[in-house]
């Protein structure tokens, strides 16, 4: 207890040379609180868009639909694995659909599509497809009207109340045909749905196709998404899922993790460098401090103090200061991390203009996680205690005749 107080008495004997310390600590973890939060923040928005618009958190298919998504690799749930899935507590919502390709016409004009049949309801509880709708009416339960999506539409040339002709091939080489009136336009965020997808209603995507029964995928979004990995193993593990590849949203959004992991390195390497800068001061400090104490470390050790604790007493010096500018930083970071966090940023100019012609709301929000302060601090934390070897040294081969000399 009293090298502690000997400690902080120390650091204070030169209040100049402790508060530059400090506040080069209190600046890194500041700014590095600050982008880190920003980058997280903006990351989880973009698996929040990805996961809502489209994947859901799991996906559930017959085994090998995925590498060639044909329909012929269609399933039929059983009622164990239906009663499996409501069954969990973490499963949120769930929607069914059945995806194939199929050729669009309409007068002149010609287009391969991606047909997709599902359930109006539950579509738009995970999607919320029907607020993207931009002309026309959302799909009713009955009735033999589609969405067609906008970039499509123009390519086509029709608009909603126009009928759209589609081909394809069914179930097992069934031919499919048909005519559908357009109830509506829908705007996607992504420039490959927006320019090839059309949505009908679940059982007459599986009459045009000769399904029956048949579904070739099931969406399912979590109520903590941070249990996913918990929702996965339960999943996999059951007997009634065996013939059916249960796959996580990054599973099948591989560009995007791509994207992702390439922007995250980028952000650490900027992090890396504001370290360094930060480590190479705070060493300069210490050698320093270090130096200019040589004469009274000698007097200290001449009457009696055992070299061990002198730099021991060095290292509580160090860590004292590290945890100040620590603490400060934390306190100054958090106020803007909790208000951007809960009152997201919003963009302006040409960059949030790009993200409403998408559909998506132009917000940035900042993360607020513990584990992401927490790695900060103890990255600064380890940058001290690596500069405190130093003086340690010093101390620990320091003369102390040449030392009282000094």
């Amino acid at each position: 207890m009293n090298d502690l107080k000997l400690a902080w008495r120390n650091i204070w004997r030169n209040k100049r040379r402790t508060l530059l310390t400090v506040a080069s600590i209190f600046l890194a973890i500041f700014l590095a609180l600050i982008v880190r939060s920003l980058q997280v923040g903006w990351f989880d928005r973009l698996i929040e868009i990805t996961v809502n618009s489209y994947t859901g958190h799991i996906q559930l298919h017959k085994k090998g639909y995925w590498v060639d998504k044909d329909i012929n690799n269609s399933m039929v749930f059983g009622d164990s694995l239906t009663n499996l899935i409501q069954s969990m507590g973490n499963v949120d919502k769930t929607v069914p659909r059945l995806e194939y390709f199929a050729l669009s016409s309409f007068r002149n004009q010609t287009k391969g599509v991606m047909l997709m049949g599902t359930n109006p309801g539950m579509e738009d509880e995970m999607t919320h497809l029907a607020a993207k709708v931009t002309k026309g009416s959302y799909l009713t339960g009955e009735g033999e009207g589609i969405l067609v999506a906008e970039g499509l539409a123009t390519y086509l040339g029709l608009t909603a109340g126009d009928t759209l002709v589609l081909i394809g091939q069914g179930y097992h080489g069934t031919g499919a045909a048909g005519k559908f009136p357009v109830s509506g336009l829908v705007r996607f965020p992504s420039p490959q749905l927006n320019n090839q997808v059309v949505f009908m209603n679940l059982p007459l995507a599986q009459d045009f196709f000769s399904t029956e029964n048949r579904i070739t995928s099931l969406s399912i979004t979590l109520k903590n998404a941070d249990e996913i990995e918990n929702t996965l193993a339960t999943l996999r593990s059951h007997p009634a899922t065996s013939g059916f590849e249960v796959m996580r949203w990054d599973e099948m959004m591989t560009e995007l993790m791509q994207t992702l992991k390439v922007k995250t390195a980028g952000g650490m390497i900027i992090l890396s460098i504001l370290y360094m800068i930060v480590g190479f001061g705070i060493f300069g400090t210490v050698i320093m401090m270090t130096n200019e104490r040589l004469r009274e470390f000698g007097v200290v050790i001449s009457v009696g103090m055992q070299k061990s604790r002198l730099a021991a007493i060095l290292v509580m010096e160090m860590l004292f200061i590290g945890l100040t500018g620590i603490l400060s930083g934390v306190v100054g970071a958090m106020p803007i991390l909790v208000w951007y966090h809960f009152y997201p940023l919003r963009l302006g100019g040409e960059m949030g203009e790009a993200f409403i012609n998408f559909g998506i709301e132009p917000l940035m929000p900042l993360a607020l996680k513990p584990g992401l302060i927490l790695s900060n601090v103890m990255v600064v934390v380890v940058i001290v205690l690596v500069t405190s070897i130093y003086p340690v040294r010093k101390i620990l081969k320091l003369k102390v005749a040449e030392a009282l000399h000094q």
